[in-house]
């Protein structure tokens, strides 16, 4: 099985403290800010990782923030058979509402991440010890502040315009801000904090987890590009996100996963032991039986329970929808049996084949057979192929036309499954192009909503079209207020600005 770092994640497992709900747990008010020691450094910055798990954890019976950012897509619905779990279907219905327990998962969860993250920014510089060098201080500084732009980058994009806070709390009166214009966000923490993270000491990739120069790069080449687009508009951000996605294609951090004579480009995406590696830029972590994943259990297919895994219950939280499933051309290795998708699999056993709706193969780990319900696989949160196709739209945009390396960059993704190379296409088609292949290629790994906003477009099958307005496959209509969820009626009862 994968070589996970498993010192990092004990170390975050202790330097937490000793309770059971150290992932969840959120920094109170009350606690002591900073620490004396390299290693309370450290442990200050390791705990900053464990927010990134909560919305790709499934609580209660079937219950995963995650699918807040698929069901509205028109790629994938609810299982019927989970149809109890409301949190999801609202979104799947567009019916938005301030109980929704999956947004209040993204709103703790990135908050308690970016808590975290201050309480090291801020008390890291105060430490004063010899191991403490002023290489490893850039570095966890460049960790820090990478993670807290990364949870105000969600943030802005789930809800829109949010509190922004880059201090630690120590009273409970550092808590009533009221909210921050998205633009603001964006200029004063977000490119600020990322721009710091690429020139710190951090190695140039990581094969442990951990942030590193090409990560923030990576992030920040996404950022630009979502600033250029709605609800911002600033142009001049495609030269910016395609200078940062240049740097990393040329700095050669990363390379596709491509198949081989042992395994597909496929079972290495879903394989656990290619995780942190190659195309694999950012990841949350998991190591069985130390922290487990159950991404892999919500999206099994329930006719595969007891008969394609070990365990005996399996949710299909999400299934691809007909309509986006067919948009993939006959061609298309991501459509075929075991690509993306899959719609039968041999028994534990090994004496019959299982069949099932066709459901996401993209997490089924071939470790998780055996260790069902619970997984080692990471969670993806920025793949190479993103980063090709971040270069290919910003270049187009940027310059007006598609140059030689926008065609290799979408090409080289289009290629390992199948497809034919794009050529002497106009800007306007080329555009549309590298959206759908986004689509395509980007489903299930919670990217499409945000390409959809910040495009002010939906993938409709066969064509881009307007977002507003758009009809889902479920018969549901795009307005301007679908576009962002609405703050959590708890965070608004503690803090009545943000009603504001």
């Amino acid at each position: 099985m994968k070589r996970i770092n498993i010192i990092f994640l004990l170390i975050t497992v202790f330097a937490l403290s000793s309770c059971k709900n150290w992932l969840t747990e959120v920094p109170k008010s009350t606690q002591p800010i900073g620490g004396t020691t390299y290693a309370d450094a450290v442990a200050s910055v390791n705990g900053i990782y464990a927010y990134l798990r909560a919305p790709y954890d499934k609580t209660g019976y079937a219950t995963m923030a995650f699918s807040s950012l698929e069901v509205q897509t028109g790629q994938y619905f609810p299982d019927p058979l989970i149809a109890q779990e409301t949190a999801t279907q609202e979104t799947y219905n567009l019916s938005y509402t301030s109980s929704n327990s999956n947004y209040a998962t993204f709103w703790s969860s990135c908050y308690g991440g970016i808590e975290a993250a201050n309480i090291a920014i801020s008390s890291i510089p105060k430490i004063v010890d010899v191991q403490l060098t002023t290489s490893e201080t850039s570095r966890l500084l460049g960790e820090a502040r990478f993670l807290r732009a990364y949870y105000y980058y969600m943030l802005v994009q789930l809800f829109g315009d949010i509190p922004m806070k880059t201090f630690p709390t120590v009273s409970p009166s550092d808590g009533q801000i009221g909210k921050t214009a998205i633009k603001d966000i964006y200029e004063k923490v977000i490119v600020p904090d990322l721009q710091f993270a690429e020139s710190s000491s951090m190695p140039s990739t990581s094969g442990e987890g951990r942030v590193s120069i090409g990560a923030a790069k990576s992030l920040l080449a996404k950022v630009y590009l979502t600033m250029a687009g709605y609800p911002l508009n600033q142009t001049d951000k495609y030269l910016l996100a395609k200078t940062e996605a240049a740097a990393v294609i040329s700095g050669n951090y990363y390379s596709l996963f491509q198949s081989d004579a042992n395994l597909s480009w496929f079972e290495k995406l879903n394989n656990s032991d290619y995780d942190n590696k190659e195309e694999q830029i950012f990841m949350v972590q998991y190591a069985i039986n130390l922290v487990n994943s159950t991404m892999s259990i919500y999206l099994a297919p329930v006719a595969g329970a007891g008969a394609i895994t070990v365990s005996t219950i399996h949710f299909g939280g999400l299934r691809p929808t007909t309509q986006f499933y067919n948009s993939y051309s006959p061609q298309d290795l991501r459509a075929q049996e075991k690509g993306f998708f899959f719609s039968q699999f041999p028994n534990v056993s090994g004496t019959k084949i299982i069949s099932f709706d066709r459901s996401v193969y993209k997490y089924f780990d071939k470790y998780f057979i055996q260790t069902a319900p619970y997984a080692n696989k990471n969670q993806p949160l920025i793949r190479y192929a993103d980063i090709l196709l971040v270069y290919a739209e910003a270049q187009n945009e940027a310059d007006g036309t598609p140059n030689a390396d926008a065609y290799n960059a979408i090409n080289s993704v289009r290629q390992r499954s199948g497809l034919a190379n794009l050529t002497g296409l106009s800007k306007q088609d080329f555009e549309e192009a590298v959206w759908k292949e986004r689509a395509w290629e980007l489903t299930c790994e919670g990217q499409v909503w945000f390409d959809m906003k910040r495009t002010q477009k939906a993938f409709n099958g066969s064509s881009m079209v307007n977002l507003i307005g758009y009809t889902t496959p479920n018969g549901k209509i795009y307005s301007q207020s679908d576009l962002y969820f609405p703050i959590p009626q708890s965070e608004i009862n503690v803090d009545p600005l943000l009603g504001k």
